[in-house]
């Protein structure tokens, strides 16, 4: 009996179903390469029921299966670039493990815009109230910042110009970088063409920016930031 079931699921007829299982297990899954891979495998037994089921085998549903075949085929290879591991210099891998929201293939779109420098010398990067078309990130050494005539010391491991990128606005205070501060520095024009063609980029490094924010402010009341950021996380 076990044996008769078994060649009545495995006909030719019926192998359909076993098809459409496979993408109904792939469908479970959220995971990319998994869903892909059980929808190639649901595509290959299509193929074997379009070409033995009908008497003459069914060669525009064949193409089809082939080609959805070799589209998964392709996105599992880019999935797979975008997940592994990459050379990174060791300033490179400390910002990659601060900004933990972006992808390794997120973060080699964002580095490929990136500059990178030490500053040699005290090095004024933000004037308060001034227009301001780049975005920091230092990475280490000491940050003053002075708003409204009032001072304090920043360490590194934080954006500097995100409440300007973000709302196209000013820089909110006068920023200098102490001698031996390494920073990263993006084009705000740039970086915003990026984050339009790429929406999860976006999402995450917008994201990694607000969660710059949520600690500053959770931190210190640092010149009356508080007052000026916390309307932001409201909306």
């Amino acid at each position: 009996m076990t044996s008769t079931l078994f060649d009545s699921l495995f006909s030719r007829d019926n192998i359909v179903h076993i098809a459409a299982l496979f993408y109904l297990a792939g469908f479970l899954f959220r995971n990319q390469l998994l869903l892909r891979g059980l929808i190639i495998a649901g595509d290959l037994i299509y193929i074997a029921y379009f070409f033995f089921a009908p008497a003459t085998p069914l060669w525009g549903a064949i193409f089809w299966s082939a080609l959805f075949i070799a589209v998964n085929i392709w996105m599992i290879g880019l999935i797979v670039v975008e997940q592994r591991h990459f050379t990174l210099t060791g300033r490179e891998r400390k910002l990659f493990d601060v900004l933990h929201d972006l992808t390794p293939g997120q973060f080699r779109q964002l580095l490929r815009l990136a500059g990178q420098g030490e500053a040699q010398a005290p090095m004024v990067i933000t004037a308060e109230g001034q227009p301001l078309d780049r975005l920091y990130f230092v990475l280490s050494g000491r940050i003053d910042i002075e708003k409204t005539g009032r001072r304090a010391v920043m360490n590194g491991e934080t954006f500097i110009g995100e409440i300007a990128f973000l709302l196209d606005r000013s820089a909110t205070a006068t920023v200098t970088l102490d001698q031996g501060c390494y920073y990263f520095v993006w084009t705000s024009e740039d970086l915003k063409k990026a984050m339009a063609a790429k929406p999860a980029l976006g999402s995450a490094l917008t994201a990694a920016m607000n969660r710059s924010l949520a600690m500053k402010v959770a931190k210190s009341d640092l010149m009356g930031m508080r007052a000026e950021l916390e309307p932001m996380f409201a909306n």
